[in-house]
């Protein structure tokens, strides 16, 4: 019978017990204090870049104007002078729209500019433009032709270029009296919006799951306890990264060519450069943040803080690498920090293989700082884990 009640009693709901649990696991995360920072910094890291990258419309896309409009002046009857400049008045309200950043220069010779990517679009305006529109304003049949010759692989980008063009010929009278000769680089390359996301998406989710499970990996050799058995054997510290690495990158391979696999094959995506090419990029991309993975491993006491490194390299990148927003139009103090996220570099990669058909010659500044990330990871990587094999 008294085992019974007992039973009962302890079949209950109880408060008391309920408590004594939260206190334990509270005490515990009070003492690791490495795990408690990380999760007071993480959301508060986070958050800040991603107002930032997010707090303002698409601007300072790069544009360059060759303005050869000298203006026209006419005299429709004794002792009446008319002046007319549209040109310059054009390029006085695309210089002042924050949506664009201005340049001058010939049309002609930057067009390979735009294919290059350092311009979205080169624009001009012809010498007889002014006269035109003076014309057209007298009643005669004529149309003034502005020349455009632009990047439409990113429709956002492009939208914006031609809303302030749009403003910009507001400035001026006789709004009918001209079209837009609008020439797209890349043979005319449009894409759909899946097209576009694409190449970001398989950039993020290879930097956030490569990152996520080898964090994970290396970090339960030191739970299970198979580190301090491997301390005790004339392992090297290089042999022993190294062969982390190649393991990790055996399985960063696979899960690229799933990544690959999906994008293009189930959704689609256009691959409009060479397929071994981008397969190479992936696997290099991938090798990066094995390595990013395996420094950062060392600062990992458990699984928790593996777990919670991924998410705080993984999602600024996203908000600086240019793939919710171009990163001319971050702050300008964030610019050089974006410009320092693998991301941003995997993204260029990506994009420029399958929407703009680029090889390794066009992208060889892209692979070699991604190459170079990858050398520091793996010399940073040795440095920190020295005193760990000494101790």
């Amino acid at each position: 019978m008294n085992n019974n009640k007992q039973q009962r009693r302890s079949s209950r709901f109880s408060f008391s017990r309920t408590y004594m649990v939260a206190r334990r696991i509270l005490q515990q995360i009070r003492r690791d204090r490495r795990t408690l920072g990380m999760m007071l910094m993480m959301p508060t890291i986070i958050m800040l870049i991603f107002g930032f990258s997010l707090s303002g419309e698409v601007k300072n896309i790069p544009i360059l104007v060759d303005n050869q409009d000298t203006g026209y002046t006419a005299h429709p009857a004794p002792n009446v002078e008319i002046s007319i400049t549209a040109g310059s008045k054009i390029a006085a309200a695309l210089q002042n729209d924050s949506r664009v950043k201005y340049n001058t220069g010939s049309f002609d010779k930057n067009r390979a500019s735009v294919d290059n990517g350092t311009y979205f679009a080169v624009i001009k305006i012809p010498a007889n433009f002014s006269e035109t529109i003076f014309q057209r304003q007298r009643g005669q049949n004529k149309t003034a032709e502005i020349q455009i010759y632009i990047d439409a692989t990113k429709p956002a980008i492009r939208a914006s270029i031609q809303g302030a063009l749009q403003s910009a010929l507001q400035s001026i009278q006789g709004g009918s009296a001209f079209k837009f000769n609008e020439e797209l680089a890349f043979g005319g390359a449009q894409y759909t919006g899946l097209d576009v996301g694409i190449p970001s998406v398989i950039g993020f989710v290879l930097t956030f799951l490569v990152l996520l499970i080898s964090l994970i990996t290396i970090t339960r050799e030191t739970i299970s306890g198979t580190l301090q058995r491997l301390y005790a054997t004339p392992l090297t510290a290089l042999e022993r990264l190294v062969g982390y690495a190649v393991a990790l990158l055996l399985l960063s391979m696979m899960l690229a060519g799933v990544i690959l696999g999906i994008g293009i094959l189930v959704f689609g995506a256009a691959v409009k450069g060479n397929l071994a090419v981008l397969i190479f990029a992936a696997v290099l991309y991938a090798l990066t943040h094995v390595l990013i993975a395996v420094f950062l491993s060392n600062f990992a006491k458990n699984e928790l803080q593996a777990v919670q490194m991924a998410p705080l390299i993984a999602l600024p990148s996203l908000a600086l690498s240019g793939m919710l927003v171009p990163v001319n139009s971050l702050p300008e103090f964030v610019q050089p920090i974006a410009r320092l996220v693998p991301l941003y570099y995997g993204n260029r990669v990506f994009e420029g293989i399958m929407l703009k058909g680029y090889g390794l010659l066009e992208l060889a500044p892209e692979f070699l700082v991604i190459g170079v990330i990858a050398f520091l990871s793996l010399i940073l990587a040795l440095a920190t884990v020295k005193d760990r094999i000494n101790a």
